[in-house]
């Protein structure tokens, strides 16, 4: 608050009686009863008051990672021309799900691991490796440490 106020010129701060004060008292009253709203003063803005910036929107094109065949092939079942290749995605593809855009891998005994490419990968396992609750634990406790985690 006291920062807030530093960056106005002048503040003003006044102690408005109640009985002069009828707007805040109809608003308070406004959650108890539905009878009050005649008394509000309604206004209804129809163009946004602060204006909009133009802003230049930046698309990256997707990185190709292991997990785009079989997001391709959840989302537009689209298959390869190879046909070794097609049936071991098609396969491959029934062990996976996705949610609100994340891929997923599904498993019979244990709650969907989320599938991260090779860069996120590496921040994940450097975190439970040397994070702020790391052991330095060997290549296997690590691996299922992540998985522990929820992540595949």
């Amino acid at each position: 608050m006291q920062r807030l106020i530093g960056k106005f010129r002048e503040v003003r701060v006044e102690c408005v009686p109640r009985e002069k004060n009828n707007n805040a008292i109809a608003l308070e009253k406004m959650g108890s009863q539905a009878v009050l709203l005649g008394s509000i003063p309604l206004e209804i803005q129809e163009v946004p008051s602060i204006p909009e910036i133009e802003t230049m929107q930046v698309d990256e094109a997707p990185k190709e990672t292991w997990m785009t065949p079989i997001i391709t092939y959840i989302h537009k079942g689209t298959f390869l021309e190879d046909k070794f290749k097609a049936r071991r995605l098609r396969y491959q593809a029934a062990r996976y799900v996705v949610y609100d855009g994340v891929l997923y891998k599904r498993g019979f005994n244990q709650p969907l691991l989320r599938c991260v490419d090779e860069e996120e990968g590496n921040y994940i396992l450097r975190e439970v490796h040397e994070g702020i609750n790391g052991n330095h634990s060997g290549g296997n406790s690590l691996a299922m440490k992540v998985l522990c985690q929820g992540y595949y």
